[in-house]
């Protein structure tokens, strides 16, 4: 698909998914926190955790014949933790609530002329995916910000696919989990009421060498 064809179609699916407004605090929100009750840290290494039982962290993997680009994926077992990621916030050096961010892959995706960068992307049936080789920082593209929020559940949060700069037609919607076909991943992509499983997440710190890891129990 050609880029600008690719845009124009991904600007026409994130404005039928918009059903609701929900754009980013004025405000500089509130410091998001880890398990352990830390500050999360910019450009730092996290794993991003389910915050229900019975699920895993985020990770990466090719999708059908392609071994590039990557596409997020929550594991299925909740002993692997996934792997670790940075969230780059938009002008600041904390990691806070309702504040645009870039998320990044902390591992080096190997075999791949790829950026580990998160991005909002359509390359999975008729849903609109998140997917890796985002560009990170101001004045890149529209569709690799997000942010973190607060979620109903008591110490858990929600991720966002968050536009910067701010539109009125294509607002922050929420990141949930989606199936496709009978592969038995569990895709992560903008919500779609019905369709999706809420996810709910918490962060742990990872270690320096990133890569995969299992929880201990």
């Amino acid at each position: 698909m050609k880029p600008a064809l690719a845009t124009v179609t991904l600007f026409f699916f994130l404005f039928a998914f918009s059903t609701k407004p929900s754009h980013v605090s004025a405000s500089t929100g509130e410091p998001v926190v880890d398990i352990s009750g830390e500050k999360l840290k910019a450009g730092e290494s996290y794993y991003i955790l389910s915050a229900v039982s019975g699920r895993g962290g985020l990770s990466f993997e090719d999708f059908g014949n392609d071994t590039c680009f990557h596409v997020v994926v929550q594991e299925s077992s909740e002993l692997s933790k996934g792997k670790p990621v940075k969230f780059l916030p938009l002008n600041s050096n904390d990691v806070n609530t309702s504040i645009n961010l870039n998320v990044e892959f902390s591992d080096t995706i190997i075999g791949c002329p790829e950026s580990g960068v998160w991005k909002i992307t359509k390359r999975i049936s008729e849903a609109l995916n998140v997917g890796t080789n985002g560009v990170a920082g101001v004045g890149q593209s529209f569709f690799n910000w997000f942010t973190i929020e607060k979620a109903e559940s008591d110490g858990a949060y929600k991720l966002k696919f968050c536009p910067y700069p701010e539109t009125e037609t294509i607002v922050c919607q929420d990141l949930d989990i989606f199936f496709y076909g009978d592969d038995g991943k569990r895709y992560v992509g903008l919500a779609n009421p019905g369709q999706f499983e809420t996810l709910e997440v918490v962060f742990e710190k990872a270690d320096v060498n990133g890569g995969d890891a299992e929880m201990s129990r």
